[in-house]
């Protein structure tokens, strides 16, 4: 076959030494693909749940048990392709088998179920040009999982989600896109091995975000954001798609650049079960005339449409107006003040109008003296609320809450229908029932939520709160407030103190739609001490109040100590003595003590114990005393981990008595 010359000429420019043979890349140093690390075990768990709930009042007796082994194996490994800044990675996998038995009575009917199963998880993390101005990174992950549930089978999780993140690393116009999409199913042990889906949770959510920035100069920055966001969920009928647009804009201006203004523009449309349509334009200014003196200002307009998901919501059309300006003073270390003011007017469609306006001005001080350190602050509130218009429906979908004993969750908004009220884990599956895990109680116009020790919903767990509430009425309300406290911080650890709250308020007319009046009277006395690991406190607090007077006693302490052989004991005791005058009588009464100690035996042996105590009285719902004990042992072997848990619970009220069980054992082998 003839070769021309351009052919010719280009196999010379490839082979500048002569018509050599290829050397693969190898050659020169490059390899095509490397694993640096490789990291795998084997796993071995076992759980035994035991729960049982006896009526004291009926012949009624529920009892169940739970039992899970799961084995498997699971590869992790490291690596780059051609080269660590062009592609690094880091892909594991998890294979196993999963047997799976429940079994409950209830009122002598039993059911039981058995399914075997197999486990499979995975991650790949990989990172593109990581030393470029453009770097990526994809991912895509599954975890499968087990929630503990009281007094219900256990949930089982299985998560897979993936996306990715991509940069533009630049000094003058950075840029980032952002891709997520999670897909969640959450299956309660029983209904996994029966045809009823019902109570089946599934919960997909897609993200994408664009944000681009363009500096103008070194003290004037323009930013884009876009953001959509689609949710879908299961059994809780949640299906809608966002999109929300944000444009802002940042200027340092004056002599030394020390003042400060950021503008913000943003638009949100949302359709599906909850519809948002939303404008915003907001202004925020600071002012720094010296070192010592700043002044504050914001604006902001809202054009804003929302539509509940329950039937028979009324749908919020609203406009409002805000400004506020603030002045702050700070003499040397000792004095800060602050001078605060707002106006609020908004505009419900069709016929109701809101006027807001306050006034507000608040002193801290701090003295250092031969004995300490003093803190003092003081606090003047005027304010008045001027509505118009006749009463509307609004509704809440998932306002956060977390319950902390013995004080009840109160709601954020005012009259609410106690009927409406929903609450559900932050699983979104889970729902509890009012009676059987928390009682709902109506203090003026606000609502308090109690949970109950003996349902499913535990001390400081977060739950999710959905509730509609009515707004409207024509009345106006005049709010004089004033508080005070102070501290002295002894050298010696002890800190007593003081705090005062007053407030009057005035309804016009006395006998409103919408709106309650408050005066407050409130007196604070307590001291703590600090000593090292040492914590004592008492607390004595005595509230007048024409809606929900009370007094209270607080006493508690805690203290650790550790060992020199590494060992740790911890102590925690708290009591509370509340009493709820009229015109919502109520006596609160409980303890609780803790005690902790942790032991390591030998360098690869350690155990832990724990007890927890708990003695409630309450005149409204039930009085409730119980105990839990736990155990645990963490042991490594060479190269296996063993860890093996126990933990026995017992908790009675005047009507139920509950008592549980939990066996945890999990064996962990590295193979090398």
């Amino acid at each position: 076959m003839p070769v021309t010359l351009g052919a010719l000429g280009l196999l010379v420019a490839f082979c500048p030494a002569g018509c050599s043979t290829p050397q693969p890349m190898a050659a020169y140093g490059i390899k095509t693909l490397e694993f640096k690390d490789f990291r795998s075990h084997m796993d071995l768990v076992a759980r035994r749940r035991e729960r049982t709930q006896e009526s004291k009042t009926a012949d009624s007796k529920t009892d169940s048990k739970e039992t899970i082994f799961e084995e498997s194996i699971s590869l992790e490994t490291d690596g780059f392709v051609y080269h660590p800044n062009i592609l690094e990675f880091t892909l594991g996998g998890v294979y196993g088998l999963v047997q799976e038995d429940f079994e409950d009575v209830v009122d002598g009917r039993r059911r039981s179920t058995s399914q075997s199963g197999d486990l499979n998880e995975f991650n790949a993390d990989l990172l593109l040009f990581k030393k470029r101005s453009f770097p990526l990174t994809v991912f895509a992950h599954r975890n499968r999982g087990i929630i503990p549930r009281p007094f219900l089978p256990s949930l089982e999780t299985t998560t897979t989600s993936y996306g990715f993140t991509w940069q533009y690393v630049h000094d003058k116009t950075p840029m980032s896109l952002q891709f997520t999409h999670t897909d969640a199913e959450l299956t309660p042990l029983f209904v996994a091995r029966t045809t009823d889906e019902k109570e089946q949770g599934r919960q997909k959510n897609t993200e994408l975000r664009f944000q681009a920035s363009y500096y103008c100069s070194d003290y004037s920055k323009l930013k884009f954001a876009y953001e959509h966001e689609s949710v879908d969920e299961t059994p809780f009928e949640l299906d809608y798609d966002a999109d929300e647009i944000t444009l802002t804009h940042s200027w340092q201006f004056g002599r030394e650049h020390q003042h400060d203004l950021r503008s913000e523009l943003n638009f949100l449309d949302q359709r599906g079960t909850i519809t948002i349509n939303r404008l915003r334009w907001r202004e925020d200014l600071r002012l720094k005339h010296s070192d010592s003196l700043q002044s504050f200002f914001q604006f902001e307009a809202l054009d804003r449409e929302r539509g509940g998901r329950s039937p028979g919501v009324t749908l919020i059309d609203e406009q409002s107006l805000y400004l506020s300006a603030a002045l702050r003073h700070q003499f040397y270390l000792s004095l800060t003040s602050q001078v605060r003011g707002f106006v609020r007017r908004q505009k419900f469609e069709p016929d109701l109008d809101i006027t807001r306006w306050s006034g507000q001005a608040n002193f801290k001080y701090r003295k250092t003296n031969r004995w300490g350190a003093l803190h003092a602050n003081y606090g003047l509130r005027i304010e008045r609320n001027d509505q118009k218009g006749a009463q509307q429906t609004r509704e809440i979908v998932e306002e956060t809450h977390t319950f902390r004993d013995p004080d009840p969750i109160v709601l954020g908004s005012r009259n609410v229908v106690s009927g409406s009220i929903t609450l559900r884990a932050v699983d979104r599956v889970t729902i509890y029932h009012r009676g059987w895990d928390y009682s709902v109680r109506t203090v003026g116009d606000l609502v308090e939520i109690q949970r109950l020790p003996s349902g499913r919903i535990l001390d400081r767990e977060a739950v999710l709160i959905d509730y509609q509430f009515n707004v409207g009425g024509t009345f106006e309300l005049d709010t004089i407030a004033h508080n005070f406290g102070i501290r002295q911080d002894f050298e010696s650890g002890l800190t007593p103190y003081y705090r005062f709250e007053w407030q009057d308020q005035s309804l016009s007319p006395l006998k409103a739609t919408g709106a309650i009046a408050e005066d407050i009277t409130g007196h604070v006395v307590g001291a703590e001490y600090r000593k090292a690991t040492l914590r004592l406190f008492a607390e004595h607090e005595d509230r007048d109040s024409t809606i929900n007077p009370l007094k209270s006693t607080r006493l508690g302490g805690s203290y650790v100590h550790r060992f020199k052989s590494g060992a740790e004991t911890s102590l925690h005791a708290r009591w509370t003595d509340t009493t709820h005058d009229e015109p919502n009588p109520r006596d609160v009464r409980l303890f609780t003590v803790e005690g902790r100690h942790r032991h390591p035996i030998t360098p690869s042996l350690t155990v832990e114990g724990a007890v927890l105590y708990r003695d409630g009285e309450d005149s409204v719902s039930d009085d409730t005393e119980g105990v839990e004990v736990s155990a645990s042992l963490e042991w490594y072997i060479r190269d296996t981990k063993i860890e093996l848990s126990f933990k026995h619970s017992d908790y009675e009220d005047e009507f139920t008595r509950n008592d549980s069980s939990e066996l945890f054992v999990h064996v962990r082998r590295e193979i090398r």
